[in-house]
């Protein structure tokens, strides 16, 4: 039997324990509902809370817009590889060859603004033996060059022009892309901002509801678009003769998302 003193005692801690959970629920966020819809829609109802702890209704979609631009420049990269004895020897072996690859970048009228070092390394290489330490039998010489090609017409030519001779790129990669692409981002955003609006009128139509103002827009759009036709591969020199290659340039798609929040009454 617990006596009268121990009754209070453990009555005490009790309303206590029930004060600080109600003072806790009180200063707890209100729950904002949401319902996703689906995967194509990208429509969601939503009840944010107010800075004064109201419910204030609103719409949130998403929209898509995409504009179609062929591209204005072929990103090229080559690159310049040698082997060597010494490391001295593999280095001047490179820059001879990026020297060469430089004067024809010139020479397809490339500028010295468009022209940039991607890369530089040089490395041992090694023999190895069962149960004997690596060995070093020379050195390997890399360097790669990045020309930004504003002919995207010819720049099978140029891909040509880059690797003819014994002293030209050894390998060449090239991609496709925008100079400036604001332009276009421009259009597409334009395309779906309406589209979002045309998802929430739908919702609204549906729920009952009427569609206010714009709350809040957000840019959930992915990086500049370019297209890669192939990465870097070994670049032999054309046969005498033999056709130019060939590099169709095609649109590219420049696909902005956003999303935007509406007001409902």
């Amino acid at each position: 039997m617990l006596s009268t003193f121990q009754k209070a005692v453990l009555g005490t801690i009790a309303g206590a324990a029930l004060l600080i959970a109600l003072v806790i629920a009180a200063k707890a966020p209100a729950p904002t509902a949401l319902a996703a819809g689906g995967p194509g829609g990208g429509a969601t109802y939503a009840l944010p809370v107010t800075g004064g702890g109201a419910i204030s209704p609103g719409l949130v979609t998403t929209g898509d817009g995409t504009a179609k631009v062929k591209p204005d420049v072929a990103i090229i990269t080559v690159g310049a590889v040698a082997q060597a004895a010494t490391a001295a020897d593999a280095q001047a072996q490179v820059a001879q060859r990026v020297d060469a690859i430089l004067q024809r970048a010139k020479g397809l009228g490339i500028a010295d603004k468009d022209t940039r070092s991607a890369g530089y390394t040089i490395q041992p290489q090694y023999a190895y033996a069962q149960g004997q330490a690596p060995r070093i039998t020379g050195y390997q010489a890399t360097q790669q060059i990045e020309l930004t090609y504003r002919n995207v017409d010819n720049a099978g030519k140029a891909l040509d022009a880059l690797v003819q001779g014994d002293v030209a790129a050894n390998t060449v990669s090239i991609r496709l892309a925008i100079d400036d692409p604001k332009q276009a981002q421009a259009d597409a955003r334009i395309q779906a901002i309406e589209d979002a609006r045309s998802k929430a009128d739908a919702m609204a139509k549906t729920a009952g509801v009427t569609l206010g103002k714009v709350l809040a827009i957000s840019d959930l759009s992915a990086s500049t678009p370019s297209r890669s036709l192939f990465g870097p591969v070994a670049a032999p020199m054309p046969a005498a003769g033999a056709p130019s290659s060939q590099v169709p340039a095609g649109d590219l798609d420049v696909v902005v998302r956003v999303q935007v929040q509406f007001a409902i009454q």
